[in-house]
């Protein structure tokens, strides 16, 4: 008798790839044992399950042990092939529960039926969230007992995905018509409205009930005929029309309306609005036209209107007395050429080609050359006129408004900023130094403490010279020693003052104070105050100037690092210059000699 195992079982035979890994895996490893011993029953569900085109698993014995086709394979993604062989339970940990359940109803011969049933399944390693149709059945063996259940496993995840997605555009396109500010109503091939958007609701001023489900007809028995033959012919031919019509509302309310209908499937989407304010507006237009243009030569701004393509219609008197031309200019192309300063023409030109084509606002800041040569920024703002009757834009309405004064508080307010962000900066390292040094130089924690209170007050009365705008004047030297106090120390000798009594007027105290601190900060952060040996010398002297007498200080360091000339001027370097050259009328020069940072000021007192 030949007892071998047959090279390639029958029941394996078509069965494709994971028919072949079936053939090599050895089974007798496992509870259901070499293929050899299997049952005829276990064997004839496995070739069924194999040629089967639905992903197919059988869970074989009490411990659940699997075997599936290529369907299933595909299914299972990254956990294939090492889920073949392997107890359900341990090859799906993760629904191990669910699973449990199946196998305690199918082994007592019951069956089970799931329809989109969501299970959140590790089959490419990250918790993936699915959803399957699964049905369940006992596989009947030779002893009349359920000996495993075949699992039907079809993922339903792309569809239930897909019905997620219709349902969600379903809700925005919803909430689109319903934000529209138009009116929509749709109507099937037998003008019978469908349905209608919250807008065409609202303008209706009816339950939906008494208008949807009813025939254009018997919804607006009042309709201008003309609109039922609209439809008529929209219907007909297929192609848009529209018109505007004087409409009776059914609650005695009279409205105009402007009315688009398109062609949609096999009906009609009919797109509406009240436009009874327009008509009216422009009824009143057409009436003050005359008013209007008296108005506009009044108003003190730049009025100016063109046609639809930028041709000009009118400028108002402003217009030639700021810029001294005699004639109208052909078009808004020729006043960006002609007018407006070259680097503001390109921006200009396509803020408005952008309005043009989009029927929006135009609006641009640019700047706009006087008679006297000079340029001065504008404000341009321009509305789209519409004929009443097309809808299509016919004119624009603009306004060029001077805010030449507004955009200069705009950049002297930008450097206050900057000079504020600098000056919070510069005290946030005076104060650290202060400390360093304080701390540095102390025999004690209480002489720390009092010292550093010390120089914390002299920096207080320092800011206070700062601040104190309305100052009736004050002695020069006051104002030095003052300034340099909170960089003084007990015993050290490295701040030289030398000059006479002088008066200075406040706004010379004010920009002398801020140098001084300046300098002092720069000199603690990289100069003569930032090593244990360097000195400053403050020398001043008034002398006699064309125009009266001139102050001449000097600030001068020495003993400290190395210095080396920047390759660009700071904000630092900038504020002295700016302080002591323009607020005081003077010069000012910062050298960086090897020795040392110096500063020489000379301006008059005066």
């Amino acid at each position: 008798m030949d007892t071998r195992t047959p090279a390639y079982p029958d029941f394996l035979q078509d069965g494709g790839e994971t028919g072949a890994l079936i053939r090599g895996y050895d089974w007798a490893s496992t509870p259901i044992g070499a293929i050899s011993a299997w049952p005829q029953s276990l064997r004839t569900t496995v070739g069924l399950m194999l040629r089967s085109p639905i992903p197919m698993v059988l869970l074989w014995g009490e411990h659940g042990v699997m075997i599936y086709n290529d369907p299933y394979s595909v299914f299972a993604a990254g956990r294939h092939p090492r889920l073949l062989g392997s107890n359900v339970l341990e090859g799906w940990p993760e629904v191990a529960a669910f699973n449990a359940h199946v196998m305690k109803v199918g082994r007592a011969g019951g069956t089970l039926s799931f329809r989109d049933q969501e299970l959140i399944l590790h089959r490419k390693g990250v918790p993936e969230q699915v959803w399957m149709n699964l049905d369940y059945s006992p596989v009947i063996d030779e002893s009349g007992q359920p000996a495993g259940v075949l699992a039907i496993v079809v993922e339903t995840t792309d569809r239930i995905a897909t019905e997620a997605a219709l349902r969600e555009s379903e809700t925005r396109l919803r909430g689109v018509l319903d934000g529209m500010g138009e009116s929509l109503a749709l109507m099937d091939r037998d003008f019978r409205i469908i349905d209608m958007n919250a807008e065409a609701l609202r303008l209706e001023g009816r339950p939906r009930e008494e208008v949807i489900g009813k025939t254009h007809w018997e919804a607006h028995p009042d309709a201008d005929p003309a609109l039922g033959e609209m439809f008529r012919q929209a219907m007909a031919t297929r192609m848009p029309v529209e018109m505007k019509h004087r409409y009776v509302w059914p609650h005695g309310r009279v409205s105009w309306i402007s009315m688009h209908a398109y062609p949609v499937g096999d009906g009609l989407a009919v797109f509406y609005g009240d436009v009874t304010e327009q008509i009216e507006a422009e009824e009143r237009l057409r009436e003050s036209e005359e008013r209007l243009r008296l108005v506009a030569d009044a108003v003190p701004q730049i009025v100016w209107v063109t046609d639809a393509d930028g041709r000009s219609e009118f400028f108002n008197r402003q217009w030639f007395e700021y810029t001294g031309s005699k004639n109208d200019p052909f078009s808004a192309a020729q006043v960006a050429a002609d007018f407006v300063h070259p680097d503001d023409e390109a921006v200009t030109m396509e803020a408005y080609d952008k309005a043009r084509r989009t029927g929006s606002i135009f609006e641009v800041e640019h700047r706009i050359r006087s008679k006297e040569g000079e340029y001065r920024w504008f404000l341009v703002r321009a509305e789209p006129y519409r004929d009443r009757r097309t809808g299509e834009i016919v004119r624009w309405f603009g306004v060029s408004i001077d805010i030449y004064d507004r955009r200069l508080a705009q950049e002297h307010q930008q450097l206050l900023i900057n000079e504020l962000n600098h000056r919070v900066k510069n005290t946030l390292a005076t104060v650290q130094s202060v400390a360093s040094q304080t701390l540095r130089n102390a025999a004690s924690t209480q002489q720390a403490k009092e010292a550093l209170e010390a120089r914390l007050f002299a920096l207080s009365r320092a800011h206070d010279v700062l601040t104190r705008e309305n100052w009736e004047g004050a002695d020069l030297y006051d104002i030095v020693e003052e300034a340099l106090a909170p960089y003084s120390s007990r015993g050290e000798d490295r701040l030289h003052l030398e000059g006479a009594r002088v008066r200075v007027p406040p706004r010379m105290a004010l920009a002398i104070a801020m140098a001084l601190q300046e300098l002092a900060t720069n000199a603690v952060k990289y100069g003569a105050l930032s090593n244990e040996a360097g000195m400053i010398r403050i020398a001043w002297n008034v002398h006699s100037g064309d125009t009266g007498p001139r102050l001449h200080l000097k600030w001068e360091e020495s003993g400290g690092p190395a210095v080396q000339a920047p390759s660009r001027r700071g904000f630092g370097s900038r504020l002295i210059e700016r302080s002591l050259s323009q607020d005081l009328d003077g010069k000012a020069q910062i050298l960086f000699p090897a020795t040392g940072v110096v500063c020489i000021v000379d301006a008059p007192l005066t």
